[in-house]
């Protein structure tokens, strides 16, 4: 212990102690997701009192200038034994880290109106670039141009004007009708290949929005049992769940437009089929009497036949995605002084793996810290091990398993 500092901070964001003294620490970041954090500490310590409903904290690690954590309290726990945290106890403090807000907020259709004055159908875009349609999503729903009763003390995003919001990406459709913000944004993120997070600044008392490109550390951050610098590596496949998505848009019977969306090499490797209706009656398309699609009456003006019918194909890919062949690929590096995590890589960065002679780049999904009487551990997930964001590497699997068949064919 020693290397972890945990600064506490009141519900106004301002740093009220330091934590120089606990007995446990463990925090577990997730790219583009919500973290958790959990500190035990002795009840009978002055710092005790800090921990209050409304309060967080923020971990800074030895070397590294920014919190690699922060976020609010969510529960307390008062625990005492007559074995091993007898006297006065101990307490266990639980919390998420400061991306929950992004998570605790819905995509209203017209964020600008309260939510019983909600008349548009929905929120949608087709001409924005990622980063912008991400920034705007969050800016409108939870940041500074949110209503009052929906913005969170602190919280400061891109406005488009006094901090203009990013235009980088390709252009990527989306469609929110009481969505949860963070699962509209998801896949604006994936499409983009960009990471987002709430980052605690204790000198301003904010936490601010980033936005930022994945960055590609393949050549500098490598990992393989030959350098010494894994410790376990785990790979599977496993068949779809969906490998045909059918999409019904509005109309009421016969007048419904629906369209299905086949992954045809899914099936012929699988030897399967597997289809899922997907409800998509927000998005407003009909069967015209041609046979085609057209938009349904009262359609905003402007909409366009192609950018809903973009927005339904969004749909079905997400929804092939998510019940697609998942190729499994877990390795957990170990922090060494070379590759320092804070330091010479990051969450949402692109690293290299070797595992039986298979190159392997992927993003750092997620890491855990603990820290504790007992010793301090960093552990990277790049891929999906102990995450619920699978990574579909299936591609190399089936090279590796190809490999492993022909090995044990010569034997």
């Amino acid at each position: 212990m020693g290397e972890y500092r945990v600064i506490v901070r009141d519900a106004h964001l301002t740093p009220i102690g330091m934590v120089d003294d606990y007995l446990s620490l463990e925090m577990v970041a997730k790219f583009n997701d919500v973290g958790q954090w959990t500190l035990k500490i002795n009840a009978g310590r002055p710092h005790a009192r800090l921990f209050q409903p409304g309060c967080g904290i923020a971990v800074y690690r030895e070397g590294v200038a920014r919190p690699i954590m922060s976020g609010p309290i969510q529960g307390i726990q008062k625990y005492w034994t007559v074995d091993e945290d007898s006297g006065d106890g101990a307490l266990w403090i639980t919390g998420a880290d400061d991306n929950l807000i992004i998570a605790g907020r819905l995509a209203f259709p017209d964020p600008s109106n309260p939510v019983d004055q909600q008349t548009r159908a929905a929120d949608s875009a087709a001409d924005r670039e990622s980063a912008y349609a991400l920034e705007s999503l969050v800016d409108w729903n939870a940041g500074s141009h949110a209503r009052g009763d929906r913005r969170t003390t602190g919280y400061s995003t891109p406005d488009g004007a006094t901090w203009p919001y990013d235009r980088w990406g390709p252009k990527t459709p989306f469609t929110a009708r009481f969505d949860n913000l963070r699962d509209v944004i998801r896949p604006i993120a994936d499409a983009g290949q960009l990471g987002w997070r709430n980052v605690y600044d204790p000198e301003s008392r904010t936490i601010r929005l980033e936005t930022y490109q994945v960055q590609d550390r393949t050549d500098a951050v490598r990992f393989s049992p030959d350098l010494g610098n894994l410790k376990q590596v785990v790979y599977s496949q496993t068949a779809p769940k969906v490998t045909r998505a059918i999409v019904a848009a509005q109309g009421e019977g016969k007048d419904r437009w629906i369209k299905q969306y086949v992954d045809g090499d899914a099936e012929a490797y699988w030897g399967m089929v597997a289809e899922q209706f997907v409800d998509a009656r927000d998005i407003p398309l009909v069967k015209g009497k041609d046979g085609n699609a057209a938009l349904a009456p009262n359609t905003e003006p402007g909409t366009t036949v192609a950018a809903v019918q973009a927005t339904m194909d969004q749909r079905a890919v997400a929804a092939l995605n998510e019940g697609q062949a998942v190729g499994n690929m877990q390795v957990y590096p170990i922090d060494t002084p070379s590759q320092t995590f804070g330091v010479h890589w990051r969450l949402g960065d692109r690293v290299t793996c070797v595992v039986d002679g298979v190159v392997q780049q992927d993003i750092v999904r997620q890491v855990t810290i603990t820290d504790s009487a007992d010793g301090s551990s960093i552990t990277p997930s790049i891929g999906n091990q102990g995450t619920d964001q699978p990574t579909n590497v299936f591609g190399d699997i089936k090279a590796l398993w190809r490999k492993i068949n022909q090995l044990s064919t010569r034997m």
